[in-house]
């Protein structure tokens, strides 16, 4: 009985970030906004925006973090792959 192969699946890709700059997150509503100036969770200066969790962030600040997590996160992916393999 002639052996059998495998067709290789197709890698699978993680997941891409928006091209656009300011693309990942919409702070249109009012929720974002406070009254209060507040430091920045991620920097510095004050700010009057507040992130979904109603914690001061610049949208800016905000964007960075959440772009770095997703490259974490994606680092972590590919490592558990090549480990795997």
């Amino acid at each position: 009985m002639p052996a059998s192969r495998r067709t290789p699946r197709p890698r699978r890709q993680p997941p891409e970030l928006p091209a656009v700059p300011g693309g990942l997150l919409d702070w249109r509503s009012n929720e974002h906004w406070s009254e209060t100036r507040a430091q920045c969770r991620y920097c510095p200066e004050l700010t009057n925006l507040r992130d979904v969790y109603q914690r001061p962030a610049h949208k800016v600040c905000a964007e960075e973090a959440a772009r770095a997590w997703v490259e974490q996160q994606n680092t972590h992916y590919e490592h558990g792959r090549n480990e795997q393999l």
